[in-house]
């Protein structure tokens, strides 16, 4: 019987005590994970009944930031703790003291992983962004789904999820933190009176702040910013609240369009003028 199948029969029994023991960490390490997440996720929803729309997104940032951190320390200590089971402690530290090899993995293995740690915490400390706001991020632009230590997760326009490793967010965009314009671009024909035109796009304007609440400053008529073969363009700003630019952009189109069909006001469209060419002096002869 070779060696090793004689040292197996001899210790079997230790050997599956040793196998039963890794099992039972991870089982507890993945409880522990589903337990810790589900009290954080109860605490937050508790807390954010009591607090402002602002505070409610931190307090969000924080809860996935706290079940990433509870996460990766869990599972830290298991990997501790299947070490010592299988008796594994001295011969790792003698390795890593040989060799260095603790050095070498921080040094390269974990370098993109410490990035991205280190880039996550300075994004949570300074606030730079919180879940549910419309960011733009790495190259993504969407609304911030959950933030962890290591990763940024956003939903983009169309429902697509983008997982961001924080180290890759060079240039960080906040659309949700100030006051955004709505800018709307009209077309008239050029016979049209532009004065009284800018007059009804601000009467439009002006209605839709006074029954939306979403504006911050009153409507501004810029006039006329271009001029093409059809017509020219005159261009309305308006200051609304963070987000409700795309909306309030929408509205101001629909109004000032059914305002300008009802005072007469014509839009532009492409025309062609056809240039008849009477009979000429040998059709006159020939006829």
């Amino acid at each position: 019987m070779p060696q090793w199948a004689e040292k197996l029969d001899q210790n079997w029994v230790a050997y599956a005590w040793d196998a039963v023991g890794v099992v039972l960490i991870w089982v507890a390490a993945r409880i522990l994970t589903s337990v810790s997440a589900r009290f954080v996720t109860t605490s937050y929803k508790k807390r954010a009944a009591k607090l402002s729309p602002e505070r409610q997104r931190r307090a969000e940032t924080a809860a996935t930031v706290s079940k990433s951190l509870l996460k990766y320390v869990i599972f830290f200590l298991a990997i501790a703790a299947t070490i010592g089971q299988l008796g594994l402690t001295s011969a790792m530290s003698s390795l890593l003291a040989a060799a260095g090899v603790g050095g070498i993995a921080l040094g390269i293995g974990a370098q993109s992983f410490i990035k991205d740690v280190v880039a996550g915490l300075l994004l949570i400390f300074e606030d730079q962004m919180a879940v549910g706001d419309y960011v733009d991020a790495g190259g993504v632009t969407g609304i911030v789904e959950e933030i962890t230590l290591r990763t940024t997760t956003i939903r983009g326009y169309r429902g697509e999820i983008n997982v961001i490793p924080n180290g890759a967010i060079g240039i960080l965009t906040n659309y949700s933190r100030a006051d955004y314009l709505a800018m709307v671009d009209i077309n008239i024909t050029y016979e049209t009176d532009i004065d009284r035109a800018g007059r009804f796009m601000r009467e439009e304007a002006e209605a839709y702040a006074r029954e939306s609440g979403k504006a911050v400053d009153p409507p501004e008529v810029l006039g006329v910013t271009a001029m093409g073969g059809d017509g020219v363009t005159m261009r309305m700003i308006l200051r609304v609240q963070p987000m409700a630019h795309w909306a309030a952009e929408r509205a101001l189109k629909a109004r000032i369009k059914e305002r300008f069909e009802r005072e007469g006001i014509e839009f532009p469209y492409p025309r062609m003028r056809v240039l008849a060419q009477g009979p000429g002096p040998e059709a006159e002869k020939n006829r």
